[in-house]
């Protein structure tokens, strides 16, 4: 029986939520140590972050959007 389309966009979403959340965690401080005084490199890894959030952000709206029958 195959799920439906909207029940495996909000699981996709949550599976991605939580790779993205665990990345930030494991890896955010020792970013911010190493970039903290190299001011492009910090540029760098702030829009790393954003684009990360960002992309989540447009995979929950997806996942969320209703789209009419």
């Amino acid at each position: 029986m195959l799920i439906s389309r909207n029940t495996a966009g909000v699981a996709i979403s949550i599976l991605l939520t939580l790779l993205d959340s665990w990345a930030a965690v494991a890896f955010g401080g020792t970013l911010y140590r190493v970039s903290a005084h190299h001011p492009i490199w910090f540029t760098g890894v702030v829009l790393l972050f954003v684009s990360l959030f960002a992309s989540l952000a447009r995979t929950w709206y997806l996942a969320l959007a209703v789209r009419p029958r």
